[in-house]
């Protein structure tokens, strides 16, 4: 269940600051009111100064600080479109204040507020400016091996690619006069370059925002990078800031921010180049990509319209859906719910149709996961099911049943209860025959799973041999039940019968004494009631 989080601004300056700063780019810090964890989805109640109105906005968890947590908040969220409103009204009523000329301007900007020209930036001649030092530029590569438009579905197929194929390399994402260099190893993003510099997406202004380091902390640190060239988590760590599993956690949220906000980009390019290894160490452990995906999709689908899903739905309905071999599930950090049906498609291939019946959680959850496990390219649709895996799901569904026979009564084998009567046992025979000499559906099983199912009809046979007749019948039942047992079922059927003679249930009433008198023949109440029974079924009065 979503943690539920308000949040209310001071001033509208502070609603300012903080939107340019942190919500326009799609991250929040906030204080929790319990602990969280990584992933945990969390509603933000937003009131802003004058507009009188609370606006939702939906987050996820990327970095838990104790009583404080930085969420990843959702793109195309419809509370973040009213508070982006909100934004540019309260800036065009500012700029229409100062330009009127009737307002003093007086104070200045507080330190850190001041607009900067970020280093690193383009030159007159619109050059870039060269990666950090260590890290290559794909510029002195050559020709890029791939390329294609900034969208969210072809960046997707790309990481979703290099994943697969665990790659190296370097990705330039270019929007504008906005340069990315995504680094990836072994298929996942390890750390981010931008050119010119984007401030927010600093390590030390991420950390700062998320509370981990002071403002003298953060001077400091800068201080030491200048004289020292030293990078600035590495500085942190030396300062006692942060640890090194601290340095590690930050690191990879930062690089999770600035993915959601390269997915969130709807115009410019990319272009890929590979390498045998990257030039220099990098600390941050590749991102899980499908994990990332799968919580980005999975947050967005939630929001679409029902006429949307049904209508993405619809045309999959009496495909097999079988899930991709090549993901490790484990890596997706998936939660109980989405991990248990996964299970089960992992188990057997079912219609798309069929899903909703055999999975474990809701319409709506389901519906999620499917379209986000299509969205990934996680799953294929086929029309007739893979051979080997039914033949592989057969052959251990007839293991399983010769196992458990191994321990089981003749009444277990034939699935009737071990009070059953002659007619109990025929249908029970029949239909325990029928299913496994039509197992498979008629289709031609292995020769191991044929051997299995012979083995299992064999057991059903010498089970019915056992059953059949009233004498066996009961000779059988001394082999596996105590006289007591007898007695007790005895008795309480013979109990059932005297209810249902009082509802004038003759024929049930008559099945429950006919057994009661096959478990205690010589027990003559049961006999002069089985009369009386009798004589009304056959139309007598009583």
């Amino acid at each position: 269940m979503a943690l539920t989080v308000s949040v209310t601004y001071d001033d509208i300056f502070g609603f300012v600051e903080d939107y340019r700063t942190n919500l326009k780019n799609l991250t929040a810090t906030v204080e929790v009111p319990s602990p969280v964890a990584v992933g945990d989805d969390v509603n933000l109640k937003v009131r802003v100064p004058i507009f009188e109105e609370e606006v939702a906005v939906y987050g996820r968890v990327m970095a838990p600080m104790g009583n404080r947590a930085g969420l990843q908040l959702e793109s195309g969220d419809s509370g973040l479109a009213r508070l982006d409103a909100r934004y540019t009204m309260l800036g065009k009523l500012v700029e229409s204040m100062l330009l009127s000329g009737r307002f003093k301007v007086v104070g200045t900007w507080a330190p850190g507020a001041a607009p900067a020209v970020a280093a690193g930036s383009a030159g007159a001649a619109g050059v870039a400016a060269p990666a950090a030092p260590g890290l290559v530029d794909p510029y002195t590569l050559g020709a890029a091996e791939r390329s294609g438009d900034l969208n969210l579905e072809r960046v997707t197929d790309l990481l979703m690619s290099l994943y697969r194929n665990r790659e190296t390399g370097v990705i330039e994402f270019r929007t504008g006069t906005q340069r990315r260099l995504a680094y990836v190893k072994s298929g996942g993003i390890v750390q981010y370059i931008s050119d010119p510099i984007v401030e927010q997406h600093c390590l030390g202004v991420l950390l700062a925002r998320a509370g981990r380091v002071t403002p003298e902390q953060l001077e400091e640190s800068l201080e030491k990078m200048n004289a020292t060239g030293e990078k600035q988590g590495q500085v942190l760590v030396e300062m006692g800031v942060l640890t090194f599993p601290q340095l590690v956690m930050s690191l990879m949220t930062q690089v999770d921010i600035i993915s959601r906000g390269v997915l969130a980009m709807t115009e410019g390019s990319w272009q890929f180049w590979s390498l045998p290894k990257l030039p220099s160490t990098v600390i941050t452990p590749p991102m899980k990509t499908p994990a990332f995906f799968f919580a980005y999709f999975r947050k967005k689908i939630s929001a679409t319209p029902r006429a949307e899903i049904e209508a993405a739905l619809l045309p999959h309905m009496d495909k097999y859906v079988v899930l991709d071999s090549g993901v490790k599930w484990e890596e997706m950090r998936l939660k109980r719910q989405e991990a248990g049906l996964i299970e089960i498609l992992g188990a057997q291939s079912y219609r798309f149709r069929e899903v909703f019946s055999v999975s474990n959680t809701g319409k709506g959850l389901t519906e999620q996961v499917l379209l986000t496990l299509l969205g990934l390219g996680l799953v294929d649709l086929v029309d007739h099911e893979d051979q080997a895996q039914v033949h592989n799901r057969w052959s251990a569904q007839l293991e399983k049943k010769v196992l458990y026979m191994r321990t089981q009564n003749p009444f277990e084998i034939l699935e009737t209860h071990w009070t059953s009567r002659s007619s109990h046992v025929e249908k029970s025979y029949q239909r325990m025959k029928a299913e496994y000499e039509s197992f498979g559906r008629g289709a031609n099983l292995p020769p191991e799973a044929e051997k299995l199912r012979a083995q299992i009809l064999e057991r059903i046979e010498e089970a019915y041999r056992s059953l059949k007749d009233t004498s066996t019948r009961q000779e059988t039942r001394k082999k596996f039940f105590e006289p007591m047992q007898h007695e007790f079922s005895a008795e309480l059927m013979f109990k059932q019968a005297e209810m249902l003679i009082v509802r004038e249930l003759w024929s049930e009433a008559l099945d429950n004494l006919e057994r009661a008198i096959e478990l205690k023949p010589r027990e003559g109440k049961y006999r002069k009631f089985r009369d009386m029974a009798a004589n009304r079924v056959g139309g007598g009065k009583f």
